[in-house]
């Protein structure tokens, strides 16, 4: 490994890639795309590298893997979502049937602010 003292590089480095004039030179371009989709036929293409079957079913592993976060993300902010919806739909109908705040507070073991903040967002929604 090469030693470089802190004079000799820079800790904010631009790379800026542009398409060139003609089609075929947008190389780099499908390339990164190939990259970001996990495609290894169209990284191939642009680096003349053979992969072998090993490293092609560990790359494809690694691509499927963020795939998977992404998805886990997505199903964990839904399930919140659902969750919130239900929560305040109990404060509404509590409300709703006549309780007061503090009644709902009390029968649903939540803090007073967050009946207050729910039904203040419903007389908003409602305007």
């Amino acid at each position: 490994m090469a030693e470089e003292s802190e004079d000799e590089y820079d800790l904010l480095t631009v790379i800026m890639i542009r398409q060139g004039k003609e089609p075929e030179e947008n190389g780099i371009f499908e390339y990164l795309n190939g990259i970001f989709d996990g495609d290894i036929n169209r990284i191939q293409k642009y680096s003349h590298i053979k992969w072998s079957e090993p490293f092609q079913k560990e790359a494809s592993k690694m691509t499927g893997f963020g795939d998977r976060i992404y998805e886990k993300g997505m199903r964990t902010g839904e399930q919140k979502g659902i969750q919130q919806g239900r929560h305040e739909g109990m404060i509404l109908g509590a409300l709703m049937s006549g309780k007061t705040p503090e009644e709902v507070a009390e029968m649903l073991n939540l803090p007073l602010e967050e009946i207050k903040k729910v039904q203040e967002q419903q007389m908003t929604a409602n305007r």
